[in-house]
């Protein structure tokens, strides 16, 4: 069974209170075990026994979850709530070539839920950036294709081979074999440079 990282909003926001953030994160994990799959909501979990509202308790949650992050297949992100620890768990699934799958969101999330990985809606075409979005809209791991060189033919046979469950297609773009490559910066060096 397929382990998966339920990322959703903790902390009261304009919308909900923590009890209904929760609550929705229970739901959307019941949910998510109907598709025979292992979900794990670490805020569902972890605050069982430690409280948010205390910093170091807080510290210790926020590590566990990125020790369960990492052992899951994938990150799914709930709601149009993307919430500041939301944005850090969505870099770091980036960083390490997880499929992140986009739940219960509306369009006008996707903008920030891209930027988040990096891939930015005006380096596409239209028909590109509608095509990114059906494949968020079907709950499926675009990264394999969200890329502007992606002509929008092979966007579409991507979706379509994405929907049959064919994993990666090497002629697009295999995003499980790129290696991250960070320069490291000497940023005092950078600094004396600009004085």
């Amino acid at each position: 069974m397929k382990m998966v990282y339920v990322c959703s909003p903790l902390k009261a926001n304009e919308e909900r209170s923590m009890e209904e953030n929760m609550n929705r994160a229970k739901e959307w994990c019941r949910q998510a075990s109907e598709l025979n799959v292992l979900p794990l909501a670490p805020h569902t979990i972890f605050t069982q026994y430690l409280d948010d509202t205390i910093p170091s308790q807080r510290d210790k949650g926020l590590e566990m979850g990125i020790e369960l992050l990492k052992q899951c297949k994938e990150i799914w992100v709930h709601g149009n709530t993307l919430s500041e620890g939301m944005i850090s768990e969505i870099i770091l699934a980036k960083e390490m070539n997880k499929p992140i799958i986009a739940k219960d969101m509306d369009r006008e999330t996707y903008k920030d839920f891209m930027a988040y990985q990096g891939v930015f809606k005006e380096a596409f075409s239209d028909e590109q950036g509608e095509l990114v979005c059906v494949g968020l809209d079907e709950g499926l791991d675009v990264s394999s294709y969200a890329r502007s060189n992606v002509s929008a033919d092979q966007m579409k046979e991507r979706i379509d081979q994405l929907k049959q469950g064919i994993e990666n297609d090497l002629e697009i773009i295999d995003i499980s074999e790129r290696k991250r490559f960070e320069p490291e910066l000497d940023y005092e060096e950078d600094w004396a440079q600009e004085a």
